[in-house]
């Protein structure tokens, strides 16, 4: 599934009571979508990483007091009872469960199952996601459930989709150079490189942040350390073609004051919407519609002539490509959508135009 099909899954099991289990490779976004789900939530969020366990530590070291054994209770867990309370429903996201020692396996299953280890009994109310690699992958060592194991979860598959990743990194502001090369090669989002190191999603935040000091400050860094620094996080290949990619004279997208200059929509405009890609035309949409969102949140524009531009500049998109622009303004927008449905001209638009493709 991709990240929107497994966000919703997990909703759904959460709210059934049951504990999802989330498996990707490595950097898919199984943390981050515990991250989104607490936040919208309000939600307090607890990590526990099973890798970096080891035996007895999460369970708590014995102790004996008045002849009695007690278990220290392990510092993530008086999280959870100091979120708790304070009045907060707590999120606990538990990671590489196949990635840690089989004891400390054992001790997270016992958490995760029974809400228990060693007397210490964890909330009823705590929501839980467990998240693991796949286990058929021999880049890493992973630790097999047992079969009694397995069946207490709900297992979810979850795959990288790279528009979905493009919506999410205009939202959380990666850098527009990193989302264009992904979306003129689409394949390196989630890549594996033979004896290199393998390109995730993950990798391209990192390149977003390295690339901004770069392109800020050229004088300071050669061209081969930047790549250096690249081939670092996605391998040598994607590297060399990232840096090309980021020293090319390719043509910026389409930008929100390009559309939204002057009376009508330029010829220049036009020129370029029929000159590029796919991908790129629905990067810049996105674009596009997250600043007409803010501004007419913020009342910066007069909202039906600001929808009659956007259609007007849609109606140069293939077909196909405006229709699914136009559903991302229902789905994904907060002030545009409601406007839009107010729209005649918009509503007008779509309809045509999906009957002209059916």
């Amino acid at each position: 599934m991709n990240y929107n099909d497994t966000l919703q899954s997990v909703k759904l099991v959460l709210e059934a009571q049951a504990v999802p289990l989330l498996i990707g490779e490595t950097g898919i976004g199984k943390t981050a979508l515990a991250a989104e789900l607490a936040d919208e939530n309000d939600w307090c969020l607890i990590n526990i990483d099973g890798n970096i366990l080891k035996e007895g530590e999460i369970g708590g070291l014995p102790t004996v007091e008045n002849r009695t054994t007690v278990y220290a209770i392990h510092h993530k867990l008086r999280e959870i009872d100091e979120a708790l309370s304070q009045g907060r429903t707590v999120l606990l996201f538990i990671d590489e469960i196949n990635r840690c020692e089989h004891a400390v396996q054992q001790e997270l299953m016992n958490l995760i199952l029974n809400h228990e280890i060693n007397g210490y009994h964890l909330h009823d109310s705590v929501r839980i996601i467990a998240a693991m690699n796949p286990t058929d992958t021999y880049d890493y060592q992973t630790v097999e459930m047992d079969n009694a194991q397995k069946n207490r979860f709900v297992w979810l598959y979850m795959e990288p989709d790279y528009m979905q990743w493009l919506d999410w990194a205009a939202a959380a502001g990666v850098d527009q150079k990193v989302m264009e090369f992904i979306s003129t090669f689409p394949d390196y989002l989630s890549q594996k490189n033979e004896d290199d190191i393998d390109a995730t999603p993950r990798s391209y935040e990192r390149i977003s942040d390295i690339y901004r000091v770069y392109a800020k400050h050229p004088e300071r860094y050669p061209k081969n350390v930047f790549y250096n620094v690249i081939a670092g996080n996605v391998g040598k290949v994607i590297a060399e073609e990232f840096v090309n990619f980021v020293h090319s004279d390719a043509a910026p997208l389409v930008t929100y004051n390009e559309v939204y200059s002057g009376s009508e929509l330029s010829q220049d405009v036009i020129k370029k919407i029929e000159a590029e890609s796919h991908t790129r035309l629905y990067l810049a949409a996105k674009n596009i519609l997250r600043q007409l969102d803010a501004k007419l949140e913020a009342h910066e524009c007069d909202p039906q002539p600001a929808i009659d531009r956007l259609v007007l500049f849609l109606k140069y998109y293939p077909a196909d490509l405006m229709i699914g622009v136009m559903k991302d303004v229902r789905n994904n927008t907060k002030v545009v959508k409601k406007y839009a449905l107010e729209n005649d001209n918009f509503i007008d638009a779509y309809f045509k135009t999906y009957e002209a493709i059916r």
